[in-house]
């Protein structure tokens, strides 16, 4: 709810529960044209509630308080009478003006004035000592004029939470989009300049159209496959760390034995450098394959897991048998499946090979070639 709607609904509360009995107090104490003035001059006072917030809306109910002090004394029995502290309040938490606490005190000491000196009040035999009166009235004022100070600050170091929020939030945009621009020109300016160099020259040199082609699709692979890594990096959160590689493959496999699935992994061959986008992607296509198995192989199922460094590249071989889940169960699930691993690997130039063996068992070969 807005501040301005939450103003109003405390007018219409306020002015629904106090009005009435305000209106009843003033015909039995001042019947007549002073019951009429009263109920008018609380009515000006409910109304201007609405707009609590407004200097000029705590002038008005202090104009009305005024002339309820000079109609008569009894006017403090005027449930209606609380809507003064609450303008103090309320003038000072939030109007640009701020001269609640002299027009309150001034209003407080009139009313002792007037409760005290009025024939009425000492004919309804209400005698109480003014200057006791003044005390309590005067600390309802400053009490109110605290309280209203108190949330004028609160308010104040809010918006300032606010805006410093802001300009952070802005440092960071400002700053995410650098690092974008870094990472997006690390990866592909590079790339491009050389496409575009030969691509340039194949114009002069049609002999070497071949070559040349052949030059500017292994350079597109290859920030393509920058690119990837590149992505990675940019929707992971801050305190992710690096992207997964071959490296954690022990914790993986680990992981999957853990969840009841028996792996045997088989090494050979000397491990070399694949780069982080191949590194990623070999490390994914062991991840899938293996999920794969513990969710449709079924019980009793067993995997083997070869890694094998050949001269040129890497061979990934993850197969399972034993299960007893029919082999219909198998199949590309939604995003990163079977068509999601195929494509990692052939945008590395490599190769993926899926099949189902005549014994039932399912197996996932990758081969992903060394970078130049």
């Amino acid at each position: 709810m807005t501040p301005r709607r939450a103003d109003v609904v405390l007018a219409l509360v306020a002015g629904v529960t106090l009005f009435p009995l305000s209106l009843t107090v003033a015909v039995l104490s001042a019947p007549g044209v002073r019951a009429v003035l009263l109920a008018g001059a609380c009515l000006v006072a409910h109304a201007a509630v609405a707009y609590r917030r407004r200097t000029w809306a705590f002038l008005v109910v202090a104009a009305a308080f005024t002339v309820q002090v000079a109609v008569t004394g009894l006017f403090l029995v005027l449930p209606s009478s609380a809507l003064f502290p609450l303008a103090v309040y309320s003038c000072a938490a939030h109007a640009r003006r701020n001269p609640p606490l002299l027009v309150g005190l001034a209003g407080a000491g009139a009313a002792a004035a007037r409760f005290a000196t009025d024939s009425s009040v000492a004919a309804a035999g209400l005698g109480p000592d003014p200057w006791l009166l003044l005390g309590l009235l005067a600390a309802v004022v400053v009490a109110a004029w605290g309280l209203g100070l108190y949330r004028r600050t609160q308010l104040a170091h809010l918006d300032l939470l606010r805006e410093r929020a802001r300009e952070a939030a802005a440092r960071a945009t400002a700053e995410e989009r650098a690092r974008i621009a870094r990472e997006m020109h690390d990866v592909v300016a590079h790339a491009l300049a050389v496409i575009v160099a030969q691509a340039r020259g194949g114009r002069f040199a049609p002999a070497r159209a071949a070559e040349i082609l052949a030059a500017i699709e292994e350079t597109g692979r290859a920030a393509l496959t920058d690119m990837r890594a590149a992505v990675g990096v940019l929707r992971a959160s801050p305190g992710d760390g690096p992207p997964p590689g071959l490296t954690g493959l022990p914790d993986l496999v680990a992981r999957t034995r853990d969840a009841g699935l028996p792996v045997e992994e088989i090494v050979r061959g000397t491990p070399r450098p694949l780069g982080p986008g191949a590194d990623l992607v070999a490390y994914r296509v062991v991840q899938e394959a293996l999920t794969n198995t513990l969710r449709h192989a079924g019980a009793g199922a067993r995997s083997t897991l070869h890694l094998e460094w050949t001269d040129d590249a890497l061979r990934i071989t993850a197969g399972d048998a034993g299960g007893t889940a029919a082999a219909g169960t198998r199949g590309d699930g939604p995003g990163n499946g079977l068509a999601g691993m195929r494509e990692r690997v052939t945008a590395l130039g490599g190769i993926l090979d899926v099949r189902t063996e005549e014994e039932g068992g399912f197996v996932v070969e990758a081969r992903l070639p060394y970078p130049a």
